[in-house]
């Protein structure tokens, strides 16, 4: 197998990821009186870890102190959507089962957190096992910066042009572009799938934006045939 695919986790394999910013939402509005806009929602939540929603948000709310409690209540919340209303979206066993490719996923959650998910999505050890897993607190940076996607492709014994990224928002295809591999958008996850959103993936320089796991496997043939 001389191509590698790497999986963002959340919008790509599992439509969670508006489950994580209703929590947000949610406990912003009730413990900070915080009530964010969709354009301020996109630019401070939208497709990172945690620990770099906290950062943006009290460097964009001077006066805002999210501590220990805050950020419990925030994880129990993800913990019980997570574990209640999970769901994997449709199609991804298909394209994970191709055995011409290697497969990894890394994902902006920590390795507790991504631990948790993977409780509910057990399925994935048929195509890949623990050390396929790269978790955000395995590198100085998160997305967008391109370490996680460089740890990946290292560890598996990739070049970087012979990985693609299979992401859902632009810090994936930002942090793909700054290592060097191709990436392909998937905006088939709940409200991602926009006249507006296709063409910021279009102008982030992705292969393909596709809405549906037939759309990505497509892409991935297309890129595998050309590479």
């Amino acid at each position: 197998m001389h191509k590698l695919i790497i999986w963002d986790f959340d919008g790509v394999i599992a439509d969670s990821e508006r489950l994580w910013m209703a929590v947000w939402l949610e406990t912003l509005a009730k413990e900070k009186n915080i009530h964010l806009n969709a354009e301020e929602e996109l630019a401070l939540l939208v497709g990172v870890a945690d620990k770099t929603r906290k950062e943006r948000l009290e460097h964009y709310f001077p006066n805002l102190h999210m501590d220990a409690n805050f950020m419990r209540k925030i994880n129990d919340g993800e913990v019980y959507q997570g574990m209640h209303f999970m769901q994997p979206i449709e199609g991804v066993e298909s394209v994970m089962a191709l055995k011409q490719f290697s497969h990894c996923i890394a994902t902006g959650a920590t390795k507790e957190q991504h631990a948790w998910k993977m409780t509910q999505f057990k399925w994935i050890e048929k195509y890949m096992s623990p050390a396929d897993y790269f978790t955000v607190d395995m590198v100085r940076q998160g997305k967008p910066a391109p370490d996680l996607f460089l740890l990946a492709a290292k560890t598996k014994g990739y070049k970087a042009t012979d990985c693609l990224v299979i992401g859902d928002s632009l810090n994936d295809f930002a942090a793909a572009k700054a290592a060097k591999m191709s990436c392909v958008a998937f905006v088939g996850a709940t409200g991602n799938n926009t006249p507006e959103y296709r063409r910021k993936c279009l102008d982030a320089g992705v292969l393909a934006v596709c809405a549906t796991m037939a759309e990505v496997l497509q892409a991935i043939n297309c890129w595998a045939q050309k590479s």
